[in-house]
């Protein structure tokens, strides 16, 4: 045989063979089992992410759950704390309702003992368990004092806020002697007890001692303003000891044998 017809002859089969493996449509098959393996991967990829984002949002939802029941516990805990802590305040409030109860009636009882217990002279005063007397007439401060002395009295001594005020009703708004004085040196002030003085109520503040002065000076009260206990502390003035006043005097009431 020729080489042309053998050449001839191999294009031919040739071509016999790609139109067999064709199957007559001319074109060449693609491979189906590779793109099922990528789809198949795929597919698990997408599955694996899924169930991921599912265990992800269960958790998630677990946590919820679980702070929820956590705060409401908490909450319910401080609600009951928070209910003892009222009911305590309010026993409490009732406790001392009861007892400013009990307090204002001891003071009623006490008042009304000290009013059937012990008696004053006549023209005297009283006030608690003590007595006074507003003198009708004017003297020095000695001689107030000695006035006071014989009838087993003495110038009065303050002590208290109360006093105070009923001394300003007794003494009619008029200046009258107390029982405080400085003492022969004028260096400081004392009562006719001997005490010192405590709380003062000087009508122009703390006197000033002049050393010059050949005298003493004695302590006068003067009538305030009713209606405020803060007027109390203008109600003292310094008075020379020999100028001629009303005085005040104090006694113990006489209690009954």
């Amino acid at each position: 045989m020729e080489p042309q017809e053998q050449i001839y002859m191999n294009v031919e089969e040739l071509g016999v063979v790609c139109s067999t493996a064709g199957g007559g449509t001319g074109t060449i098959p693609v491979r189906t089992d590779v793109v099922a393996r990528e789809e198949t991967e795929t597919w698990s990829c997408s599955k694996v992410a899924t169930l991921c984002l599912g265990l992800l949002c269960f958790l998630l939802l677990v946590i919820v759950i679980g702070v929820s029941a956590l705060y409401n516990k908490q909450v319910h805990q401080l609600s009951r704390v928070l209910a003892n802590y009222t009911a305590e305040k309010h026993q409490l409030l009732v406790r001392y309702q009861n007892l400013t109860d009990e307090r204002d009636q001891l003071q009623t009882s006490f008042n009304r003992v000290m009013e059937n217990t012990g008696t004053c002279p006549n023209g005297w005063r009283r006030f608690g368990c003590k007595c006074y007397y507003f003198s009708t007439t004017l003297g020095s401060w000695p001689n107030s004092k000695q006035q006071c002395s014989n009838q087993r009295a003495d110038l009065v001594i303050i002590n208290s806020r109360q006093e105070m005020e009923f001394l300003n009703q007794l003494g009619a708004h008029l200046k009258f002697w107390i029982g405080l004085s400085q003492t022969p040196s004028q260096s400081m002030w004392v009562w006719t007890d001997g005490t010192s003085l405590g709380t003062a109520h000087w009508q122009n503040g703390i006197p000033i001692y002049y050393q010059h002065y050949r005298t003493q000076s004695c302590a006068a009260f003067n009538s305030f303003q009713a209606g405020g206990f803060e007027q109390t502390v203008k109600s003292w003035s310094m008075e020379q000891c020999t100028q001629y006043l009303r005085w005040v005097c104090e006694r113990e009431a006489d209690m009954p044998l």
